[in-house]
């Protein structure tokens, strides 16, 4: 039998080329980290995503002083690819610690919470969201370290 390692590699990448349906919704992982795909009216909504985090880099000096908590580094923790509609984009973490979320819209802007969703949990919400990759990092509002939590994406709620 030949050696066909090729064949392998070929799922891969068709599925990188498929496009998604509006509604639909995929996900896989990549070396940066989690891809998410979304189109407005996605289901399941909210889409989750449970993270372990190391938290080592300080928010507000790396990014922007409106900015609180540690995130993991440059690479975002989850790369959502969002095609927009007329929904809101709703972004929250939940954890049994203090978290934070950092976000850059796919206009480049960055956006910083750290206790508007339930409790001590973060959440931001793009009113009018455009279409485009939406850079996440989740974070720890208490110092670096480690850190389990789970991403809500949503265009009903927060978590």
């Amino acid at each position: 039998m030949m050696n066909r390692p090729w064949l392998l590699a070929l799922p891969a990448a068709l599925a990188l080329t498929l496009m998604v349906a509006p509604g639909m919704t995929s996900a896989g992982a990549d070396d940066a980290g989690n891809s998410i795909y979304l189109s407005a009216g996605f289901t399941p909504d909210p889409t989750t995503l449970a993270l372990e985090i190391e938290a080592r880099i300080d928010a507000e000096a790396e990014v922007s002083p409106d900015c609180h908590g540690f995130i993991s580094g440059e690479q975002p923790d989850v790369d959502v690819y969002y095609n927009a509609g007329f929904f809101p984009l709703i972004l929250s973490a939940r954890s049994d610690e203090d978290t934070t979320l950092v976000v850059r819209a796919p206009d480049g802007a960055w956006y910083c919470d750290d206790d508007s969703g339930s409790g001590l949990n973060p959440s931001i919400r793009f009113g009018e969201p455009v279409s485009g990759n939406y850079h996440i990092w989740v974070g720890r509002e208490v110092g670096p370290g480690p850190a389990t939590a789970r991403l809500s994406i949503s265009e009903l709620y927060s978590e």
